[in-house]
C-alpha cells in the first residue's frame, strides 16, 4: 500500500478535529445521552456475540494483516481487502454511535434505533430492508448539517467512496493492470479508478474507522473510575445516574438506584442553555441592523458552524441578558461579562465575540493526535 497523500492526511486532521468538537459539545450538553451513545450498535439485554460492532472490529483486524504486508498484493488478496472495505463501509452498528451523539445536539432522546427511519418495509415478498452504507453517511452528513456542523457534514460524506464500493459489492468490476474498472452494467458511464486512487480511499476508510473508535474508546474510559451524574437518559425524568467503565472486565454500564426525579442547579442550568441552541452546537443572537455582528456570523460560518440565528431589538437583548445572569448561563470559559460584541451562546453558556480570532477559543479543543505511518494512521 503506498503512503496516504497530504489531502488525505488533512482530511484525517480535520476529521479528529470535528469529532473532538462533536463530542466536546454533546458530552456538556447531556453526559448521560452521550454516555449511552458510545457504544454503538445495542439492542437491550442479550447474549454475548449478537453485536455487529464485533465483526466491524474483526474486519479492521483483517485489514491490518493485509496491509501489513511488504510484497505487492495478489489479484485474490486485493480483491479481499476490497471486500473488507465494503464491510467496514457497512458497519452501520459501528456508526449508530455518532448518529446518537449528534442527535443529543438536537436533544432527541437516546435511540436504540438511531438509522430506523432509512429502513424500508417491503410487504411482497416481505422482508425489512436495512439502509447500505451510501444511505447511512448520507444521513450522518444530513444530521450533522442540521445541527450546523457544516465542515463535519462534508468530511463525512466523503468518508467512503460510494463508487468503489457499490461496485465491488455488486460485483460491477474488474480488476485490471491500470486500475479497479467500474462497469457500471445497469447503466452510466464505465469509469476507471487508478490503483494508487483504490488505495488512498481505503486508507481513508480504516483510518476513519480509527478516528470514530479512538473517541468512543477514550470517552468511555473517562468514566473509570466511576462518575455520579445527575440528568435525563433517553426519556427517563432526571435522576442521579452512576457510568463506569470497566477495563478488566471489559464492560461499561450505566445504572440508577434513585428513588424518583432529582435535579442540581448544574443541571437546570444546562437544560436553560440547552433550549436556546436551537438545535445547534452554537446559536447567534445579533442585533438588528448591526453590520459587526453580520460580519460575525459570516467568520462563525467561514469556520464551519451554521449557527440559530435569533435577531433581537433592544428590548429583547435586554431581556435575554437579565436571563442570562438568573439563570448563571455565562460561560464559565471566558469573561464573567458579556462584552459589546455578538451574543453567542454554545453548550458551555452565554459569551460575546468582538473579534473573529476568538471562535476558536469557543470550541472544544481536539483531543487525539494521528501520526502518519507508510499504511495507516495511528492515533495518539
Amino acid at each position: 500500500m503506498s503512503e496516504m497523500t497530504p489531502a488525505d492526511q488533512q482530511y484525517l486532521e480535520d476529521l479528529a478535529t470535528e469529532l473532538s468538537r462533536l463530542y466536546g459539545f454533546a458530552r456538556q450538553m447531556n453526559e448521560l445521552d452521550f454516555a449511552g451513545a458510545l457504544g454503538g450498535e445495542f439492542r437491550g439485554a442479550q447474549d454475548p456475540g449478537w453485536s455487529t460492532t464485533i465483526t466491524a472490529a474483526q474486519v479492521r483486524e483483517e485489514l491490518r494483516t493485509y496491509l501489513a504486508k511488504r510484497a505487492p498484493l495478489s489479484r485474490s488478496a486485493y480483491r479481499i481487502v476490497l471486500m473488507l472495505y465494503c464491510q467496514l463501509a457497512e458497519a452501520g452498528g459501528v456508526y449508530e454511535s455518532i448518529k446518537n451523539v449528534m442527535g443529543v445536539v438536537t436533544r432527541l432522546p437516546y435511540n436504540l434505533w438511531p438509522f430506523r427511519d432509512l429502513v424500508r418495509v417491503r410487504k411482497q415478498p416481505a422482508a425489512v430492508i436495512g439502509p447500505n452504507a451510501n444511505k447511512t453517511f448520507r444521513d450522518l452528513a444530513t444530521t450533522a448539517e442540521a445541527i450546523g456542523m457544516l465542515r463535519l457534514a462534508r468530511l463525512l460524506g466523503s468518508a467512503f467512496r460510494d463508487d468503489i464500493r457499490n461496485g465491488i459489492a455488486h460485483a460491477d468490476y474488474v480488476i485490471w493492470d491500470d486500475g479497479l474498472r467500474l462497469r457500471r452494467r445497469n447503466g452510466g458511464n464505465a469509469d476507471k479508478v487508478p490503483h494508487d486512487e483504490v488505495q488512498a480511499a481505503i486508507l481513508r476508510g480504516i483510518a476513519f474507522y480509527d478516528i470514530l473508535q479512538h473517541h468512543n474508546s477514550a470517552a468511555m474510559d473517562s468514566f473509570n473510575p466511576a462518575k455520579e451524574i445527575v440528568g435525563k437518559f433517553s426519556g427517563n425524568p432526571p435522576m442521579a445516574w452512576t457510568v463506569l467503565a470497566d477495563p478488566e472486565a471489559g464492560t461499561f454500564s450505566m445504572s440508577s438506584s434513585s428513588p424518583g426525579s432529582a435535579t442540581t442547579p448544574a443541571y437546570l442550568r444546562q437544560v436553560e442553555i440547552n433550549e436556546r441552541l436551537g438545535g445547534r452546537v452554537l446559536a447567534a443572537f445579533p442585533r438588528s441592523d448591526h453590520d459587526l455582528d453580520e460580519e460575525m456570523i459570516k467568520g462563525i460560518e467561514a469556520a464551519g458552524f451554521e449557527p440559530h440565528v435569533v435577531v433581537m431589538d433592544a428590548p429583547r437583548r435586554t431581556e435575554l441578558l437579565e436571563q442570562i445572569d438568573r439563570h448563571s448561563m455565562l460561560d464559565s470559559r471566558r469573561s464573567s461579562a458579556v462584552q459589546d460584541g455578538l451574543l453567542l451562546a454554545s453548550p458551555f453558556g452565554f459569551t460575546s465575540l468582538g473579534d473573529l480570532c476568538d471562535i476558536e477559543a469557543l470550541l472544544p479543543p481536539k483531543t487525539m493526535e494521528i501520526r502518519f505511518g507508510e499504511t495507516a494512521p495511528e492515533s495518539g
